[in-house]
């Protein structure tokens, strides 16, 4: 009887704690993101996604899901909240940190350059794309790539979902030498895509002769 009383207890007592709209299960989430607690606040905003879908909530869900370890999970928000121009640049960065943090450098350079192409000084996303680049170098020769979260300062969810204004932005480092390097290796990635893309043109005609 006393534990049938007590989870009783327990269901009205989530009833009442639970966030009932999307801005306070948001609220929520900001302010355990901010204490670092992820893995709460990847449920309270999964709760603001759930009453109110929408890229904002897709994007604050999934940089606690990567904050707090769900990778896979969080890649995967992330992607819908790209649908939103606005949240495109950050999103791309931290499903690039998350590729990082994976040792996937391959998709961490792609989503890096795709950043940069959308926010060209973007200080932290040149950095990490020189390390996923220097960390792919290194496992290509057998040294190994070791673990690495991603050398820049992940970018906050959004304090509400109320307007596109209220983008949180990173927070801009001081530029250093390292920025040249991390501009060379970019334009280096870029001539690369452009050169593969030459070459699949002057190809294009040879492989319509094939067969006929």
């Amino acid at each position: 009887m006393i534990v049938a009383l007590l989870l009783l207890w327990l269901r009205w007592t989530d009833l009442f704690v639970r966030p009932t709209n999307p801005h306070a299960a948001n609220a929520k989430g900001v302010k355990a993101f901010d204490k670092k607690e992820y893995g709460d606040a990847a449920k309270s905003f999964r709760d603001a996604n759930a009453m109110r879908p929408s890229p904002a909530a897709a994007y604050n869900l999934g940089t606690a899901q990567i904050a707090a370890g769900s990778r896979e999970d969080g890649s995967a928000s992330l992607a819908r909240a790209m649908s939103d121009p606005t949240l495109r640049a950050d999103a791309l960065y931290n499903r690039g940190n998350s590729a990082l943090a994976a040792n996937s450098y391959d998709y961490a350079i792609r989503d890096y350059t795709a950043a940069l192409k959308l926010r060209p000084n973007d200080a932290q996303a040149k950095r990490n794309l020189e390390i996923a680049l220097a960390k792919k170098a290194m496992q290509s020769q057998g040294g190994g790539g070791g673990q690495n979260s991603g050398g820049g300062q992940q970018p906050k969810p959004q304090p509400n979902q109320s307007g596109k204004d209220q983008q949180q932005k990173k927070a801009e480092p001081e530029r250093g030498n390292g920025d040249a390097n991390a501009d060379a290796l970019l334009r280096a990635v870029q001539q690369q895509e452009k050169e593969e893309l030459s070459r699949m043109r002057r190809q294009r005609p040879e492989e319509r002769k094939i067969g006929w």
